[in-house]
């Protein structure tokens, strides 16, 4: 969440991919985000007892109560989209194009890119490489941490495609 308050903040940047170094820490803070909101749900929806509630308080009003629930709800959806943006951006950002018309002089590469991060990363590195004149295909793996492109050798070489992988942020090497 952090990032995108600070995009929302107007504070955006190539230095924002630099807090790629907690995801490490993602599970534990899907696992902490979750105690909280269950603890959320715990105090909204337990019922307070009588004697806790006096006459004319803040817990005594149902519209109050309503208002709570309905704000718990919403901020759950947020959450739960939220957590589900690494596997739905490859799958929205997916390239539909057909590969161009290939000629002979065609050459496969693959590239180790170790430094892939999130489901979100293959997309950055396959729009960053697909930008290089002389790329026809390229097509990325979070799981497999490598980068495989198709290109025409008289355009370009893999030293282009080594530099256009860093100026996404992300350091390759031929595999």
């Amino acid at each position: 969440v952090g990032p995108l308050v600070l995009v929302g903040l107007g504070l955006g940047g190539a230095w924002i991919g630099t807090l790629t170094a907690l995801e490490p820490f993602r599970p534990y803070l899907i696992g902490l985000t979750a105690i909280f909101l269950g603890y959320a749900f715990y105090k909204i929806y337990r019922k307070p007892k009588a004697e806790d509630c006096e006459p004319g308080s803040f817990c005594a009003n149902p519209k109050a109560d309503r208002i709570n629930k309905i704000t718990l709800w919403v901020v759950t959806l947020f959450i739960i989209g939220l957590l589900a943006v690494p596997y739905l951006v490859p799958v929205v950002f997916a390239d539909s194009q057909e590969p161009l018309q290939l000629n002979t002089q065609v050459r496969e590469v693959v590239l180790d890119v170790p430094g892939m991060t999130c489901a979100a990363c293959p997309v950055t590195i396959q729009k960053s490489l697909k930008k290089v004149p002389g790329v026809i295909e390229a097509t990325a793996s979070f799981e497999k941490k490598i980068a495989i492109v198709r290109y025409d050798p008289t355009k370009i070489s893999t030293k282009d495609l080594l530099e256009a992988t860093r100026n996404a942020g992300y350091e390759s090497t031929v595999h």
